[in-house]
């Protein structure tokens, strides 16, 4: 009986995070790689976002993953190649199309403020060099630093759905807006960095094992400009869930006692009975 891989993305804040987050020997990202049955992802946007705000640690070990080929790293030209490889001339409005759905996710008017070029280039006869000359002249209008590989990280979550019929997960910013977008736009369940620690929890890993890692988060959520020192969660309450903020050093038990369940955007929710768990 054949293995049912598990296809996950991984983006630029939760490579960064899940680095910083370690024991005395072993980062956090290096548990994740660990997760049976995952084949892990990454555009190349989320390698050049890394090289201009990461860590020197997160960029390493980005770079030793993808030459070991635990990590497949997508570009854009890849990822057309194989669309148009796949469907003909179609491949290229394929990716206009993800393309748009992944700038909507940011704002509804980014695509026509950054984008509005390729727009132009299917109202000519072109070729498929001038399809990425295009859309690397659109990028430049952006800037370097300014951020969008959650774009392309949804651009390669719909290419890969797309191609290999499959579902994908996404292992995301711990941005609640961010991930709230992505499970609302492409209805595939993101993974926070605390839903991390419940992933390890189902898979059969002790408290005291977790512990330490656990214990790195808190200190990285203390030692921040502005420290945080609770977590918002879903509680269920006269009725209704409600998004209610719980102190940081009380999860970890909580997640052990059984007390919560993974929700589609990552966040953690009061686990009530009759209900089934989002699957990653």
């Amino acid at each position: 009986m054949s293995i049912i891989l598990k296809y996950a993305i991984l983006d630029t804040d939760f490579v960064s995070n899940s680095n910083i987050i370690k024991t005395e020997d072993r980062v956090l990202a290096d548990e994740v790689l660990e997760f049976p049955e995952y084949k892990f992802f990454c555009h190349q946007k989320m390698v050049e976002e890394l090289e201009d705000h990461g860590t020197g640690a997160s960029r390493e070990w980005l770079n030793q993953k993808i030459k070991s080929g635990k990590i497949t790293l997508y570009s854009d030209e890849q990822i057309i190649k194989e669309l148009v490889d796949a469907v003909g001339e179609k491949g290229y409005s394929y990716y206009r199309s993800f393309l748009k759905d992944g700038c909507n996710m940011v704002t509804s008017n980014y695509y026509s403020k950054y984008f509005k070029a390729l727009d132009n280039w299917f109202e000519a006869d072109n070729k498929y060099e001038d399809f990425l000359s295009t859309l690397a002249d659109c990028e430049a209008s952006i800037g370097h630093k300014n951020n969008y590989g959650e774009i392309k990280a949804f651009v390669l979550l719909k290419t890969l759905s797309f191609l290999f019929e499959v579902k994908p997960v996404i292992f995301c910013s711990d941005d609640a807006g961010a991930r709230k977008g992505f499970s609302n736009t492409s209805l595939v369940p993101c993974i926070s960095i605390l839903s991390v620690f419940l992933k390890l929890k189902y898979l059969g890993r002790s408290f005291e094992g977790v512990w330490p890692y656990y214990r790195s988060f808190i200190d990285w959520c203390l030692n921040r400009k502005f420290p945080q020192t609770t977590v918002k969660v879903w509680i269920f309450k006269a009725g209704t869930y409600k998004r209610e903020s719980v102190p940081i050093e009380n999860i970890l038990r909580d997640i052990y006692d059984g007390k919560y369940e993974a929700r589609l955007d990552g966040d953690l929710q009061m686990k009530r009975k009759n209900e089934p768990p989002v699957s990653f």
